[in-house]
Order: structure tokens, then C-alpha cells, then sequence
């Protein structure tokens, strides 16, 4: 539980128009007077719609955050976050980095605040701020660790972060555009992001007809931040036993949820054995911004 909530207000800004925030009754306001919620549970709403983008993404739902807590509370992405964690840890102690006692780690998108609390962990002088569209996932965060600040955000457009104020900023399977993630990043800042395969769970893409994952995202990342320099890959690839349930989470926690009816879902993997193999391939690339 946090006892002694970090300063959201030191590092986020307005998703209006990007200026500083003050804490007024009920929320914060900047000077332009745009006034931002504070809920009950101590994090602001600052998920407004992006610009030519019609109403504010909507979230995960409670349902997928539960999925996903259930299977990576399972240990079956354990590979994957140990893979994010180092990545995130030899970023931030590399000669030159931005990172400092009291500097920053953003998570784009990070749910329930699982990967940040294992870079958290490795870091101990470090803070962390997690956005993300959902409000379920934004609450459990907070009381996910100590050093965790969060915000309802949609990140389509713009991170309502100020300019160079992140050490590190984390993208696991996430959206965030390449522009704002170079303007968040302090001098000498990395970014540390996780990129699905497309061999990633393919045993339940082919089976159930799940949204296929493309190939060469991870090069696709890299050439659309040109401003940043690749300074590491590594790419992980295993395969975990999991049960019909587990299964299921790991369709239903993620976008796969927003397309697929879980009677049917369930049907076909009660069709199927009760145990099965599945693959887990992601590739975790840093990239950092030039001091």
C-alpha cells in the first residue's frame, strides 16, 4: 500500500495543453484553468479524447486486468519481465544515463503496474509513474508498490508527462507516439520496450483465431524514433505449460478480449487438453536519447 503518496504533480502535465499542474480542492488545474479530477483512491483523471480521435480510449476492463494479473501472477511471463527489468536496470546505470536518486521511470500503458514494480525493485532510488487509459488497472497500481505514482491517460496522442523529465521510459506491449515518448525523455534517457513476436502464445493465434502479431515490429520501433540510438536487443523465447484457465487469461488480457466471446473461447479450449504448451516470444530493445 503506499503510505506516503509520490508528487504526481512534479512530473505530469495537462493533456490539454501541456502546461504544469497545481493541486487545487478536488483535483489539479493548470494556468489555462483546465481542472482534472483527483479520485478518492488519490490518482487524477487526466484521460481526455486525443485530438481527431473521437471519445478517450476506453481501457481494459476489470475482467482483463483480472486475466492478467491471474497469468502473469502465474509466473508464465516471469522470462519476460526479468528480460524488461535488466534491460531497464543496465539503462539506467549505463555511463551517462539520465537516471538519479529521484528521477523517473514512466510506464506507457502498465496496467496493474506489474513490470514497473520489478524495475522499481532493481532500482531503488528511482520513482515511478505509470498512465494508462483504465481506471481499474490505474487503482491496483497505486497499491502495487510504495513508489508508484499513476494516472488515468490516453496515450494515442499525447503523455501528459513534461518535457526531459523521464530517466526511463518502459513501452511493454504498448502504444505511445514515437514524438512524444523523444520529448518526455531527459538527456540521456532510454526507452525500454517490449515487442510481441509473431510467434508469441501462436499456438492459441491459430487455434482460436486470435489477432495475429506482425512481423518486425521491433524494426519498426527502432526506425520510427530516429532520434534515438538503439543500444541493445535481446529477444526472449521460451515455452511455459499452462492450464485451460491460465489459457483463457491469456486471451482475454489483452486486446484479444475486445473481439473474441469468452462462451466461445472457453468451448474450444474445453475441446482441447487440459494442459498445453505455449510459446512466449517478445523482443526487448533500448533505445536511448543522445545526452
Amino acid at each position: 500500500m503506499n503510505t506516503a503518496p509520490v508528487d504526481d504533480l512534479a512530473i505530469l502535465r495537462c493533456p490539454h495543453c501541456g502546461g504544469g499542474l497545481e493541486a487545487v480542492a478536488g483535483g489539479a488545474s493548470c494556468a489555462a484553468g483546465h481542472h482534472h479530477d483527483r479520485a478518492r483512491q488519490g490518482y487524477l483523471g487526466l484521460r481526455v479524447a486525443a485530438r481527431g480521435m473521437g471519445a478517450p480510449a476506453a481501457g481494459d476492463t476489470a475482467e482483463m486486468v483480472d486475466a492478467r494479473d491471474r497469468f502473469q501472477g502465474a509466473g508464465h511471463h516471469d522470462a519476460v519481465a526479468a528480460a524488461v527489468r535488466d534491460a531497464a536496470v543496465s539503462a539506467a546505470l549505463a555511463p551517462g544515463a539520465a537516471g538519479a536518486a529521484d528521477s523517473w521511470v514512466v510506464d506507457l500503458a502498465g496496467g496493474p503496474g506489474w513490470h514497473l514494480g520489478h524495475v522499481l525493485d532493481a532500482l531503488p532510488g528511482m520513482r515511478g509513474l505509470l498512465l494508462d487509459a483504465s481506471a481499474v488497472a490505474v487503482r491496483r497500481a497505486l497499491r502495487s508498490h510504495p513508489r508508484i505514482a499513476a494516472a488515468t491517460a490516453d496515450l494515442r496522442s499525447r503523455i501528459p508527462v513534461g518535457d526531459d523529465a523521464a530517466a526511463l521510459v518502459l513501452k511493454v506491449f504498448a502504444p505511445g507516439p514515437p514524438a512524444e515518448i523523444v520529448r518526455v525523455l531527459a538527456p540521456g534517457g532510454a526507452l525500454v520496450a517490449a515487442i510481441p513476436e509473431p510467434e508469441h502464445h501462436r499456438e492459441l493465434v491459430q487455434g482460436l483465431k486470435l489477432l495475429k502479431v506482425p512481423a518486425v515490429k521491433a524494426d519498426e520501433l527502432v526506425a520510427a524514433l530516429p532520434a534515438l540510438t538503439e543500444e541493445a536487443r535481446v529477444t526472449v523465447r521460451e515455452t511455459v505449460t499452462v492450464d485451460r484457465a491460465a489459457a483463457a487469461d491469456a486471451v482475454f488480457m489483452g486486446p484479444n478480449a475486445f473481439h473474441q466471446k469468452r462462451e466461445a473461447v472457453e468451448a474450444a479450449l474445453a475441446a482441447g487438453p487440459e494442459r498445453r504448451e505455449l510459446t512466449v516470444a517478445v523482443t526487448v530493445v533500448t533505445l536511448r536519447r543522445p545526452g
